[in-house]
């Protein structure tokens, strides 16, 4: 079973005057249940090795925020690009070394009011913020992705006989006051989309992000997709890093 992380970027309801924050991002990081301690136990080694202590406790911060991080911001607004590019560094090679694959959806929060006032789009017209449509989106793409890794294992004889027998299973992990919430996962599987997602266990386990280092670790992704987003024809390092490494693998857009 792969425990699903659920990073987010760009929330801000219907708010679309932050030019920063134009779309708004969900990312899931699929970390196999049985390389969940070695995810753990490297990124508690690398906070003692950045901060001295383990998160939470005296000298180190609560949760690594990605906007303070790369803007140096908070708890590190006193440590050097150099620095917080090391740290930056250490915790995407957690994803990077394992090729933990990523799964994206975003919506541009523009788009989503437009149609709002046009009021000739049935489907947005369903949703009073972006956050209804992205969710839909996003568990979609879950859904898609354990497909193609069940499909992959299936032998010629097996896809001949209309055999699928389901192999992966995905737990979503989702941070306690983030903007998942339970009912948005019975409300996909009643849907169209989500009717046929035998992959996707029905229920959230809702986690406190300073505990969860997959939902710390998937914050990150969000940020730097939600940065590219913002001006893809910039350089964005960490981002290429990502996609070239074969952890940033599909992003789907909400089409409005």
């Amino acid at each position: 079973m792969f425990l699903t992380y659920v990073g987010e970027s760009g929330l801000t309801g219907t708010t679309v005057n932050d030019p920063s924050q134009g779309h708004q991002i969900y990312t899931g990081l699929f970390i196999h249940e049985s390389q969940s301690i070695s995810v753990n136990g490297e990124f508690n080694a690398l906070c003692r090795r950045h901060f001295g202590a383990p998160l939470g406790e005296e000298g180190a911060p609560n949760v690594i925020r990605p906007v303070d991080l790369y803007q140096g911001l908070g708890y590190f607004s006193s440590w050097t690009p150099a620095k917080r590019n090391e740290l930056m560094q250490d915790c995407l090679g957690i994803m990077i070394r394992r090729e933990t694959p990523v799964i994206t959806a975003y919506i541009n929060k523009q788009e989503f009011i437009d149609a709002r006032a046009a009021g000739n789009d049935d489907y947005i017209n369903r949703w009073d913020t972006p956050t209804g449509p992205l969710v839909n989106k996003f568990f979609f793409a879950i859904g898609m992705f354990l497909d193609e890794l069940n499909m992959s294992s299936l032998s010629g004889d097996d896809i001949m006989d209309g055999t699928v027998p389901i192999a992966n299973h995905a737990l979503v992990m989702a941070q306690n006051g983030a903007s998942l919430e339970a009912k948005f996962m019975a409300e996909f599987l009643r849907s169209d989309e989500g009717i046929d997602a035998t992959g996707l266990i029905d229920d959230i386990c809702f986690v406190e992000s300073a505990r969860s280092v997959g939902n710390q670790l998937s914050n990150l992704v969000a940020y730097f997709v939600r940065r590219w987003l913002q001006n893809p024809e910039r350089p964005h390092p960490y981002f290429d890093g990502l996609r070239e490494n074969k952890v940033i693998q599909v992003i789907y857009p909400v089409n409005i």
